[in-house]
């Protein structure tokens, strides 16, 4: 009995008022924040608070030594310290992984602690004279809380570079040392503190460094937050601009080199008529005219049906290269082999778009130009990146000089260029053309 201490009352009232204060906050920030961490370390202080009023009430009240109710207040307090080390544990754990989510790596430690103490309880209920009165029962259990909270408290000390976990290991480090002070003034009972006394300022100093880890977070952690998301709201607008842009280029880039070259053909051949009256070829010159303005109109229309229609979001890349290969077969004087070792390549749309340009392109140039009877295309997958060899037996050309005053040619390059890919052309005359495009995922 140590009711006339007034240095023990003293530091009662200090911790309890302490406490209660730091339970204020810490309830005010769960029901504002509606986190674990608040909601853990709440319960945490609360279970504080109770095995420090409940030690007050049995070292200051009339529990005579070796009474009924003395032996429930002492199971009490031993049950309230086990559940403050649970409860404090999962704190740990919750703010390591709110932190990083790759601590979620100390989920079976942290089961394993709540087995223990589930262990401890049960013992407790079934046995408690022999929980009460075993000393060694009493030091090899705290030596076990000891040892598991080491480990968590061995990857706090880990992330030390993060200011979150600073604090934390501050706090934890008092705790501890105060832990340590108060098992081995239980032990030896050498010094004029009593061991909860060492507990009580390892409460305090713990609590102050929590503090200012809710502090730091609430101020720098959360306003940094709130950055991130405004700088990936600008850029989710900028990007949607950059798309924006990106289409109205390729819809140029489509009127442009199909339809305005043919277009331009078909002035060409009128100002021939209007200069040649009545010349032998005006007839072919009408015809050719005509020709043109027709394919023109059905490139009109097929780019108004890719930029109306969905197909290129349907299918993926195998069955847009496999259709555009089937509708050149059904000209029935070309042989289409298409090969590829993975039918179900998944790309984005763009992607997709930009090959599926470069297939339609190719064929456009092979049929037209290059004189050719087989047309090979080749689909694979390389490490990280897809790429499409095209190849034709025609009768080639000079790279140096088609490539350069090669409009589709220039397209397929800078498509390729735009996913960050690599376009490589090979022509050899009297042999063929082969193209290579090699896009990243």
């Amino acid at each position: 009995m140590i009711l006339n201490d007034p240095f023990f009352i003293g530091i009662c009232f200090f911790t309890i008022g302490f406490l209660s204060l730091v339970g204020f906050t810490s309830a005010y920030l769960n029901y504002f924040f509606k986190s674990k961490i608040y909601r853990y370390y709440s319960l945490y202080i609360l279970t504080l608070l109770l095995f420090v009023i409940t030690v007050y009430i049995k070292d200051t009240g009339d529990f005579p030594i070796k009474t009924v109710r003395r032996n429930v207040m002492q199971l009490l307090v031993d049950g309230l310290q086990m559940l403050s080390a649970l409860l404090f544990c999962s704190f740990i754990y919750h703010a390591m992984v709110f932190q990083d989510v790759k601590y979620e790596k100390l989920k079976k430690t942290y089961h394993a602690f709540i087995g223990f103490i589930g262990i401890y309880f049960l013992i407790m209920f079934i046995f408690p004279h022999f929980v009460r009165v075993s000393f060694e029962f009493f030091v090899i259990t705290r030596l076990i809380i000891y040892l598991i909270a080491i480990l968590f408290y061995y990857h706090l000390g880990k992330g030390l570079k993060i200011v979150f976990f600073r604090y934390l290991f501050i706090g934890t480090t008092f705790l501890f040392v105060s832990g340590i002070l108060a098992l081995w003034d239980s032990i030896t009972n050498a010094s004029i503190y009593t061991g909860f006394h060492y507990l009580c300022y390892g409460y305090f100093f713990e609590n102050i460094c929590f503090i200012g880890a809710f502090i730091y977070k609430y101020f720098i952690v959360d306003k940094e937050k709130q950055e991130v998301e405004h700088r990936y709201e600008v850029q989710l607008f900028t990007t949607k601009i950059e798309m924006q842009q990106q289409t109205m280029e390729y819809i140029g880039k489509e009127i442009h080199d199909n339809i305005g070259q043919k277009l331009t053909l078909a002035s060409l051949y009128t100002q021939q008529l209007g200069h040649e009256n009545k010349a032998p070829n005006i007839t072919d010159n009408i015809y050719n005219i005509s020709a043109l303005i027709n394919e023109s109109l059905d490139e009109m229309r097929e780019l108004s049906k890719s930029l109306t229609d969905n197909s290129i979001e349907k299918n993926n890349i195998y069955k847009l290269i496999e259709n555009e290969s089937e509708r050149v077969r059904k000209l029935n004087s070309y042989k289409v082999k298409f090969i590829s070792n993975n039918k179900n390549i998944d790309l984005n749309y763009q992607s997709k778009a930009v090959l599926t340009r470069i297939v339609q392109e190719f064929f456009q140039n092979s049929i037209k130009h290059a004189d050719c009877q087989n047309l090979t295309l080749v689909l694979t997958t390389v490490k990280n990146s897809v790429e499409l060899v095209l190849v034709d037996d025609g009768k080639g050309f000079d790279k140096d000089k088609t490539y350069s005053n090669g409009i589709g040619l220039r397209n397929m390059k800078k498509r390729t260029e735009m996913l960050n890919g690599e376009f490589k052309l090979e022509s050899k005359l009297a042999i063929g053309t082969k193209i290579t495009v090699t896009i990243p995922f």
